[in-house]
């Protein structure tokens, strides 16, 4: 569990712009769950390297960064509900939830709600049920117009490139003709 708390907070704190961005109050919290994590975990030793959360957001642009923030930031109130469940200690329980409203205000006011919108219907894309018969005939109606709707939504440096392939080869064919 610390493990996880310790990643947990390290990812937080490194995924805000600066370190001054962190409310002090909040800050301290963090600190005082680490300190007390720490100390009453045995297993300290389970970091294996791999964060959770830091890196994630590489090699995105901003707005799926975002997308994938607010997914992050649901899956740190996930941890947090869950470490506050297993707590006995009134004192911890309490700063977890302090730390948890953080993360709230964090979300509710750098995060549209148009995300949480994405995050849904992801989420309901990723729960459907591929041996239901009603699905699978559903989705092979709407193949031709999704399948228009992917290609038109590519990435459009894989177009250029594509095209610029067709153009060199049909080149090539008509050289040789």
């Amino acid at each position: 569990m610390i493990l996880l708390l310790e990643i947990c907070l390290l990812s937080f704190g490194l995924m805000a712009s600066s370190e001054a961005s962190i409310p002090p109050n909040a800050r301290l919290h963090i600190e005082q769950l680490n300190n007390y994590y720490q100390k009453t975990t045995e297993g300290a030793d389970l970091f294996d390297g791999k964060p959770l959360f830091w890196g994630r957001l590489d090699g995105f642009e901003k707005p799926e960064q975002k997308l994938l923030m607010t997914i992050i930031l649901d899956a740190y109130n996930r941890i947090l509900t869950q470490m506050q469940n297993e707590t006995e200690d009134a004192e911890v329980q309490n700063k977890l939830i302090k730390v948890k409203v953080y993360l709230d205000r964090l979300k509710l006011h750098y995060f549209s709600d148009k995300h949480n919108k994405l995050k849904t219907q992801a989420s309901e894309v990723m729960a459907l049920k591929e041996t239901d018969p009603l699905v699978q005939r559903k989705a092979l109606f709407e193949l031709i117009k999704v399948y228009h709707e992917a290609d038109n939504l590519r990435d459009t440096s894989v177009q250029n490139h594509r095209s610029r392939r067709q153009a060199k080869a049909s080149k090539k064919h008509r050289s040789k003709s």
